[in-house]
């Protein structure tokens, strides 16, 4: 039993598309997905073969920093924005600890 007998249930976290494939969706070119990649933006998945395979979260996430790149934000500011993004929203009410400093 091999494992294309098996269905594989498809998330969006699921990696599916080739590099070709991710440029054409996202409108990113592939030495610009070798470059997000090798500066530390993202981490796609590897196929058995080492070929690069793309989820759609991160196309997503590949959509944002075209965008943020076509606005001339760095990549140190891209860094920054995403991590941003990603980072859980503070909870209402809940005031930040207040330094010794300032007491």
């Amino acid at each position: 039993m091999g494992r294309l007998d098996r269905p594989v249930r498809r998330t969006r976290a699921t990696p599916v598309y080739t590099i070709g494939a991710a440029a054409r969706l996202t409108g990113i070119p592939v030495w610009t997905l070798r470059w997000v990649e090798k500066n530390g933006l993202l981490s796609p998945d590897r196929s058995s073969g080492r070929q690069r395979l793309y989820s759609d979260a991160e196309l997503d996430m590949l959509r944002e920093v075209r965008g943020l790149m076509e606005q001339k934000v760095n990549l140190a500011g891209i860094r920054v924005i995403l991590r941003l993004r990603r980072a859980p929203a503070p909870e209402r009410g809940r005031r930040p600890p207040e330094s010794p400093a300032a007491a």
